[in-house]
């Protein structure tokens, strides 16, 4: 658990945020997504998560393109994703060596 205190000059800040966005439904919750896309953005700085977090997308685009619904893939599933994922790599590699 963690508690944070807060200027009530931010306080403010956040409940307006809170009420106008319809995105959050707590002061809570508004700090909770700060502080996950602040880490994101400093996991970013770092190049190897950062080519890893790219990845991943990509996986994940590739995967959405191929039908993905959102279900719990099977193993079968995903390394069929990852082996269409592979060869896309390698196509791409062959073709910036020529």
């Amino acid at each position: 658990m963690l508690s944070v205190e807060v200027n009530d000059s931010l306080v403010k800040v956040i409940d307006n945020a809170v009420k106008n966005s319809g995105l959050y439904s707590s002061r809570s919750e508004f700090l909770k997504d700060a502080i996950r896309k602040n880490l994101l953005e400093t996991l970013m700085l770092d190049e190897d998560f950062r080519k890893v977090h790219e990845a991943s997308e990509k996986i994940r685009a590739l995967a959405r393109k191929n039908g993905y619904d959102g279900r719990t893939l099977m193993r079968k599933d995903r390394a069929g994703i990852a082996d269409e994922f592979l060869k896309e790599l390698q196509a791409k590699s062959k073709g910036s060596k020529t």
